[in-house]
């Protein structure tokens, strides 16, 4: 990559234009040619340091449930990443340096029951010793971003999530709008088929994807990086026993720019794992991790907090 290069990559996390036309903007300001734009994104796209250019569909906002489930695997993880890569709705599946829980999964259900039934399953098919599920009670920010320039993730525009985002349906808007933007292609008109599919115009359309914007069922516009191939190696979970109000140590932790996810859980079985505010941090070093670990510990005033670093992502190459 060339500076030009990392200029577009932080106007596409950072600035994205919100109109039909999103890629003109860029290109006057970066000052470069529509065309070299187009290409140089292209590229980047071939070699995978962008995975997709969209918006976060907020998975509240489509009726579901959503848990980080931990497992003490030992050395059954590999059984473990084989189950978590069959399943589409496990978005995330980590090797993680906690002591007991090595192997850490996102999954999304219909319901926190079939959250449950799906870690004892997972339990019993791979042999695994125990589990503790984290159920997401709130999610107060979603936000992965990286800094380029100072090597540690910021969260962009658009990153704080409502407690309770509107159902697309009591929006009168269709259930698939959202999946349609979700990826955008990257060319001069990357909204023309959803223009063409919805019966749209231009100024309509934007006004739709700032209304969702605005009422947190979409999130997270522009580019979705992989961090890893920017020089991002280290990303750490930071969990944290609240000390008193739980609400109010997740709200610290959403206003640090660093935090790209802050979620409040529930532990089930319930009291099992008792740091329920959760943080995360990419970063191309653990002693920047370890900086912001400190920021957090100094002004959010945790009774307890641990850094859970990744060893290996287990379902890679995936687009989430």
């Amino acid at each position: 990559m060339d500076q030009i290069d990392k200029e577009i990559l932080m106007e596409l996390q950072y600035d994205f234009p919100l109109h039909a036309r999103p890629y003109d903007d860029i290109a006057n300001k970066v000052g470069i040619g529509l065309q070299d734009l187009l290409e140089r994104i292209n590229n980047l796209k071939k070699d995978g340091i962008i995975k997709r250019i969209g918006f976060y569909y907020n998975f509240r906002a489509q009726g579901n449930e959503a848990a980080l489930i931990a497992f003490e695997a030992g050395e059954n993880y590999k059984k473990l990443a084989e189950i978590a890569m069959k399943d589409p709705l496990v978005t995330h599946s980590y090797l993680r340096s906690h002591p007991i829980y090595n192997v850490w999964i996102v999954a999304k259900r219909a319901s926190n029951e079939e959250l449950i039934n799906l870690a004892e399953r997972m339990t019993k098919e791979s042999n695994s010793k125990s589990y503790v599920v984290l159920l997401s009670k709130r999610t107060y920010k979603l936000s992965v971003k990286y800094d380029i320039i100072n090597g540690v993730s910021k969260a962009g525009k658009y990153a704080l999530l409502p407690e309770h985002p509107p159902l697309l349906k009591d929006l009168g808007i269709d259930k698939d709008f959202p999946l349609s933007i979700r990826s955008i292609p990257i060319n001069e008109k990357p909204y023309d088929f959803v223009l063409k599919k919805y019966d749209l115009k231009e100024e309509e359309l934007e006004y739709i994807i700032k209304k969702l914007l605005e009422k947190g069922v979409l999130a997270d516009p522009g580019a979705a990086l992989d961090g890893e191939k920017l020089g991002f190696k280290e990303n750490g979970m930071v969990v944290m026993e609240p000390n008193g109000n739980e609400e109010l140590i997740c709200e610290c932790a959403a206003s640090m720019s660093f935090s790209t996810h802050v979620v409040l859980r529930q532990s089930i079985p319930e009291g099992k794992w008792k740091h329920v505010s959760y943080a995360m941090v990419h970063a191309t070093e653990k002693k920047k991790i370890e900086d912001m670990a400190k920021t957090l510990k100094e002004k959010c005033n945790p009774r307890d907090l641990m850094i859970i670093y990744s060893l290996a992502d287990l379902k890679p190459g995936v687009v989430r």
